[in-house]
């Protein structure tokens, strides 16, 4: 066969580079091993398959803090780690979990976790808020499964009942596995907010017109020269500065915004969780982790899920969102310095060799990792789970899995 093209290479040197990858990063967890006993405890059993991954995360999670399952729609990433890594990796013992997914999801978390985990309870978070519409569920409610149908009804509690509580009473009370799931929507959702400035007087003849900030009584500079005025403020967009105090010492922060108390009264759940319960889960688990890339408010509710829990899981089926900082992004996270140094992000972006490499996440397969380059194959090594639905089937298993 004649080699043009990366693809070409592939192809005819697959067989040579499986068995490098195998002999360089060996399985964690071998088709011949031992599983843990916990998994013949699960009302319903995991396909060979499953097994091999849930045990693979449960032996990498015992000595790192994360690890993510890349696999196909249909392969059963719910299964295998919210009922099967999390109550392995748990050994008999009661632990709570704390699950983020798209919003439609959320009684589907429930339902797989219902009919697989032995005494398990779920639970959904709705919202952190004063208020609202009584006929509607609010805080955190029990979600049940019974005769086919889910239904909110049981405990009852709020976000903030469960923080004064602390996570060792909460396990006294509940010595069985439980699940607190929010839809990744839902856990955005904060306060309203309202711009807060003054404005300059009329006698004043040099900033007349102008908006000043209440905390000095000063115009606010803009960054291209110039002051801000009324006509600058729109609804998206928040204004703040850095003030020095009159006597010098430590700058402060001040915002030209604030709580809108006028409108519902609400906080954001993730971000009441990400300040007053750290490490109150024993497990943190986030589906669908490649939506959730980036600065924005859905990206930084995965950074929490790192925060409040011991261990994270992430779930995902492509990996990437459609851009090269998505990667950087998911990857980054957790315990991945070792692998991408912290100051390493500028290097991702403008490296053009990196950058072509990573392009080519978007169009193959986890057989082609080698050619990413060892930047990249051994952040993927290191914390991947990769799993397929044509490995359900035992021969396919060891096909992939046992050097040839």
């Amino acid at each position: 066969m004649e080699m043009q093209t990366l693809y070409d290479y592939l192809r005819i040197y697959a067989r040579e580079l499986g068995r490098r990858i195998v002999e360089t990063y060996p399985p964690l967890h071998a088709l011949n091993d031992p599983s843990a006993p916990e998994l013949s405890r699960l009302m319903r059993k995991p396909l060979p398959a499953q097994e091999l991954a849930i045990m693979g995360c449960v032996k990498y999670l015992a000595d790192h803090d994360a690890v993510k399952i890349v696999g196909e729609c249909g392969t059963g990433k719910t299964f295998m780690a919210g009922a099967g890594v999390v109550y392995v990796a748990a050994h008999s013992k009661p632990f709570s979990t704390i699950v983020m997914c798209p919003p439609h999801l959320t009684e589907k978390w429930a339902r797989e976790i219902l009919i697989t985990v032995p005494f398990a309870r779920t639970y959904i978070i709705e919202d952190l808020r004063n208020g609202g519409d009584q006929k509607k569920p609010h805080g955190v409610v029990e979600i049940q499964y019974a005769n086919g149908i889910m239904r909110r009804r049981g405990l009852a509690t709020s976000l903030p009942e469960l923080r004064a509580m602390g996570r060792r009473a909460w396990l006294q009370q509940h010595p069985y596995p439980t699940y607190f799931i929010v839809g990744k929507e839902k856990g955005k959702l904060g306060y309203y907010w309202k711009h807060v400035y003054g404005k300059a007087g009329r006698s004043s003849k040099e900033h007349a017109g102008s908006v000043v900030n209440i905390d000095t009584f000063q115009p606010v500079a803009k960054a291209n020269n110039g002051v801000l005025t009324e006509d600058d403020f729109d609804e998206r967009r928040k204004y703040s500065e850095t003030v020095g105090l009159s006597k010098g010492g430590t700058k402060l922060y001040s915002p030209l915004w604030s709580a809108d108390r006028s409108r519902i009264q609400r906080m954001a759940p993730m971000e009441f969780m990400g300040r007053y319960m750290l490490d109150w889960f024993d497990f943190s688990i986030a589906d669908e982790v490649h939506q959730l890339a980036g600065d924005t408010a859905q990206g930084n509710g995965l950074a929490v899920l790192a925060r409040v829990a011991k261990k994270v899981i992430t779930l995902t089926g492509t990996m990437m969102g459609g851009y090269a900082d998505d990667l950087y992004n998911v990857l980054s996270l957790h315990e991945m310095d070792a692998v991408i140094p912290k100051h390493s992000k500028r290097r991702w972006d403008a490296n053009p060799g990196l950058h072509q490499e990573r392009n080519c996440l978007l169009a193959t397969t986890a057989r082609s990792l080698a050619a990413y380059g060892e930047f990249i194959l051994q952040a993927f090594a290191q914390c991947v789970i990769d799993i397929r639905i044509g490995h359900a089937r035992q021969h396919e298993v060891e096909r992939r899995i046992q050097p040839t």
